[in-house]
């Protein structure tokens, strides 16, 4: 079995001053990750590995998500540059070079490709806002089938969490 975790980043600032790449979450935002960490700590998430986009926003996402879980950071996070500004073909390759000894593994990103990522694996997701948080469950063996797989359970969780 392997799952996929997709994480659009919570709600970032909209403020011209910063050039899209640097901006940072609101308060809204790091309130609505911690509320989401703490209901993934709830439910007893874990995650192999997580896969962030280097921006801003999606770093803290991702710091804030583990520390609302009580998980610790070092290791668990590596920063992909190829997220920021992707494609879901440029994200299913970077997916299929996931070591298959990982199990559940959390991608970290944006808009459009997060929404198009969740929607080509399964049609019942819809638009991602921000932090919103979509757990993919496949019965394969190999991170590399999962292109053409279907999920068997897919769990949804959309702020306010």
């Amino acid at each position: 079995m392997k799952n996929l975790s997709l994480l659009r980043h919570a709600t970032a600032v909209k403020d011209p001053r910063f050039v899209d790449f640097d901006r940072p979450l609101d308060p809204t935002g790091e309130r609505e990750v911690m509320r989401l960490g703490m209901a993934l700590r709830d439910l007893g998430a874990h995650f192999d590995q997580i896969f962030c986009s280097p921006a801003v926003r999606t770093v803290r996402t991702a710091a804030l998500l583990l520390q609302a879980m009580d998980h610790p950071t070092d290791g668990r996070v590596t920063v992909e540059r190829a997220m920021y500004t992707s494609s879901t073909m440029v994200l299913f390759r970077m997916i299929g070079r996931i070591p298959d000894d990982h199990d559940h593994v959390l991608l970290v990103g944006h808009n459009p490709e997060f929404t198009e990522l969740a929607n080509r694996l399964s049609i019942d997701v819809g638009e991602l806002d921000p932090c919103t948080y979509v757990r993919f469950e496949f019965d394969v063996d190999s991170w590399l089938s999962l292109e053409h797989a279907t999920p068997v359970n897919v769990a949804i969780l959309r702020p306010p969490h």
